[in-house]
């Protein structure tokens, strides 16, 4: 079975964020309000931005988070990061990750 190290505090937040972004699509289906979910968004996405700038030294694009992923089913990201501490961690299997 797959295995990943136990997510660090930044990785915890991004895994947060996609449990409580998943269901916008259906949500937005059903509720009308496009004021102020471009508002809303747009702040979620600088400062999704503003975290990938600090990732790639300045040189990240928000274009580089929207391109398309190169796998069709779902798997845990890469955790490889972090703390040498976290890196240690107990590992979880991708099922636990999901």
């Amino acid at each position: 079975m797959d295995t990943v190290p136990l997510p660090s505090p930044l990785l915890s937040e991004l895994i947060a964020l996609r449990a409580h972004t998943r269901h916008l699509g259906w949500l937005s289906e059903r509720e009308r309000c496009p004021e102020q979910y471009e508002r809303l968004a747009r702040t979620v996405l600088q400062d999704l931005l503003d975290g990938w700038l600090a990732q790639t030294d300045g040189i990240g694009r928000l274009e580089d988070l929207i391109q398309p992923l190169a796998h069709t089913h779902r798997q845990a990201p890469s955790t490889r990061c972090g703390s040498p501490m976290a890196q240690s961690q107990r590992h979880m299997t991708t099922r636990e990750f999901t």
